[in-house]
This record gives C-alpha cells, structure tokens and sequence, in this order.
C-alpha cells in the first residue's frame, strides 16, 4: 500500500517523507511509544497512514483542497481500521477540537513552521516530542538559489534557532531524509 502510494507521489511530484525519514519516524514512534499523533501536512496522506500502520491514532491537517480530496480517498481505500482522521483546513486558522497528543508531526509549509510549531504545542503532552521534516531543503546554498528561495533559507535557519534556544524543549537535529528536528517538551 505504501508502495503504491510512494509511485503516485514520485510519478506526480507530490513532496512526502522520503523512505529514510519515514525509516526515522518510524523509529521515533517505537522508542517513544506514540500512540496519538497531530500532522500537520497530509498531502496524500502517505505518512499518516504509515504512522496509523505501526498502530497510531492520527489527525492530520491539510490545506490544499486536491490533496486532501486525494488523502481522502487514499484513507477510504487504505484507512480499513478508521485510524486517520482526516481535517481539511489551513492549519493557521483551523479551530477545531483537538486532543492532547503524543507526538505532532510537522511537514507543510516550510515558511510557516515556528508559527505551526507555537500554535500547536499546547497540544503535546509533557515528555512529548515535535517531530520536524525538511530543515536541510536539499542541501540548497542561499548563493545557488533565487530570492524567494532565498528568504526561505532564512525562515528555515531562523526556525532551527528558535528551536535550540526553546526553554521548553531540548532539541536535537538529524541527517535523516531532508533533515529532521526531534524536540523532546521538558518537564516542569
């Protein structure tokens, strides 16, 4: 299932978790015992459904209409034990109920992230962990790039700075997929 859905992204340019970063979430998820997870990013729901294979529970967030019309079919076909909840909303505006969380996941807008990461950590339970992807952007250098990608850099370099000096949390990065931050809520 996860075969087939990778070969649509790679087939129609649809940015998901690349196999090694999936590897590490995956990893995460085990040592971490997750059991509830918030994504902020479905595209077609790819990692959601990984994450609800090893047993999770998953409310995953997607703002573009087409993907998450795609990520609900996906979810129809593949979701048989109905572990995916599946909200279609930007998830800077989105209001919603939402749960407290073992684990958020996120994986959208590069741009946006520390506003994703401070919206949504109130939703992580203590000792709980904000898993990051795409903190390396294919290894671009601001001298190699246009100007919007540029600004992007900047953002992500930003980010990456707010969340080593978070007193809330102690976070660590890794080479694996795009680049990956794991960052762990300390205890009161």
């Amino acid at each position: 299932m996860l075969s087939l859905l990778r070969t649509y992204a790679t087939e129609n340019h649809v940015p998901i978790i690349c196999e090694d970063g999936l590897l590490f979430l995956e990893s995460l998820i085990k040592l971490h015992k997750v059991k509830h997870v918030l994504e902020i990013g479905t595209a077609i729901g790819y990692s959601a459904l990984a994450m609800a294979s090893l047993g999770c529970k998953v409310d995953t967030i997607e703002k573009n209409l087409e993907m998450a019309e795609l990520a609900k079919k996906n979810l129809e076909v593949y979701d048989l034990n109905h572990q995916v909840s599946l909200i279609h909303s930007d998830a800077l505006t989105y209001d919603g109920k939402l749960q407290v969380y073992d684990m958020i996941f996120i994986d959208a807008a590069k741009a946006q992230y520390q506003r994703f990461f401070e919206k949504y950590m109130q939703y992580l339970k203590p000792r709980g962990i904000i898993v990051c992807d795409n903190l390396r952007f294919h290894d671009l250098k601001p001298e190699n790039v246009n100007r919007h990608t540029k600004q992007l850099l900047r953002k992500i370099e930003t980010f990456k700075n707010f969340l080593i000096e978070h007193h809330e949390f102690e976070t660590k990065f890794y080479n694996q997929g795009d680049g990956m931050s794991v960052s762990i809520r300390k205890l009161k």
